[in-house]
């Protein structure tokens, strides 16, 4: 009998599983998000896409809004595969199967496909104990496909490493991997293996940084999460905290350049104040772009690695009073930078070019069938080709 409720309960809540996830996709078809320009020109939302959610509280949907209309992405099949990889399923069937789906794990471009593995259950080893990264390689050209393992050892006992990011260089593949370290401590490495021999070229501690109960620093990578391909420039930040008040306030934050053909890594120095005032950062190409809001603007801080040195801000008034001054919403892509913000009633969109330092378009995004409060996150920004 205790089987027979138990079969029961599990149907039961099977059908108001599947009943919420219908209605709200009925929900979802009725979302009419309309693009109100305020200034800049109209081309550069026409073919642009946002892949977000839409929260009302009672319902939250994963919705992909264009200028013309806002498409329902099914939360099942978006769980099975984002919409990120499905190209990459839909044209490497056989090298995806069986593959996790975090954007740090791989590396693409025109002629090769890589699919790096962490090691597992790595709380079960100890300092100096043998653990391996598995490399799985795709020759698009001559579709020929390699996997091999690499070893390596551990310096200090761990809880789990995380790959952040995968770049090719001279047929090297060069991995920044942060350890969580057993104590709490934390720890970035530059991992390079050669391709050509798949060996371990060298394994080097970038950064290290301690926590204990009265200070707690924290590791931020600015690099974009949904870009497979290559990057010259990885840029991260170690940022202080004190930890014995409930609001944890800020005491330092310093910034430093990797780059990835050459292994330097430099510190960057921000303008005054904006190392503590920084809202959103992120690195597009050849650029770092930070960015925060003040009562009355919003400031956007263009950084040219290459050349090191910082252009002259962009400056853009508020259309109309902002209800929440974090800077949730921005992206880097394709030489722009896109900042969407909640007013009282609906969110602005403004679209900057990065190295003119110029506002291509800024417009009011509206929810017309809106019944309640409802909240946008914008996840990436993308333009949508022929």
């Amino acid at each position: 009998m205790k089987k027979y409720w138990q079969l029961l309960l599990i149907v039961g809540v099977s059908v108001v599983t599947v009943s919420i996830h219908y209605i709200q996709v009925a929900n979802a078809k009725n979302y009419h998000i309309t693009f109100d320009k305020i200034s800049g020109d109209d081309k550069y939302v026409d073919s642009l896409l946002i892949e977000g959610n839409i929260d009302e509280g009672m319902t939250y949907n994963s919705v992909i809004i264009g200028k013309d209309k806002t498409t329902l992405v099914d939360d099942f099949k978006y769980q099975e595969a984002p919409l990120l990889f499905r190209d990459l399923i839909e044209q490497n069937k056989n090298f995806m199967r069986g593959k996790g789906f975090s954007a740090t794990n791989y590396f693409e471009d025109e002629t090769k496909l890589v699919y790096v593995e962490e090691p597992n259950e790595t709380w079960k080893l100890n300092e100096g104990d043998s653990y391996s990264y598995r490399f799985d390689l795709l020759d698009k050209v001559k579709n020929d496909r390699i996997t091999f393992d690499i070893q390596s050892k551990l310096n200090k006992k761990v809880n789990w490493l995380t790959v952040h990011n995968i770049t090719v260089v001279n047929n090297e593949v060069k991995l920044l991997v942060r350890h969580y370290l057993n104590n709490g401590d934390e720890e970035f490495y530059i991992v390079i293996i050669d391709l050509d021999k798949q060996q371990l070229v060298s394994e080097t501690s970038i950064e290290t940084v301690t926590n204990d109960e009265a200070m707690y620093t924290n590791l931020e990578i600015y690099n974009q999460y949904h870009n497979l391909g290559y990057e010259k420039y990885l840029i991260y930040s170690t940022t202080l905290y004190n930890a014995e008040h409930e609001v944890r306030n800020i005491i330092s934050r310093q910034f430093k350049v990797v780059n990835m053909e050459t292994n330097e890594i430099t510190p960057l120095e921000l303008p005054d104040g904006l190392e503590i005032d920084i809202q959103s950062g992120t690195v597009d190409n050849n650029y770092f772009v930070a960015a925060r809001m003040t009562d009355t603007d919003t400031w956007i801080y263009r950084y040219n690695i290459g050349q090191q040195r910082w252009l002259e801000p962009i400056t853009v008034p508020h259309p109309e009073k902002f209800v929440n001054k974090e800077m949730n919403n921005t992206y880097g892509y394709n030489g722009k930078f896109y900042v969407l913000n909640e007013m009282e009633k609906d969110f602005v969109l403004q679209i900057f070019d990065i190295e003119k330092g110029t506002t291509l378009y800024e417009g009011i995004l509206s929810k017309k069938d809106a019944k309640q409060k409802y909240y946008i996150w914008a996840n990436r920004f993308l333009e949508q080709t022929e």
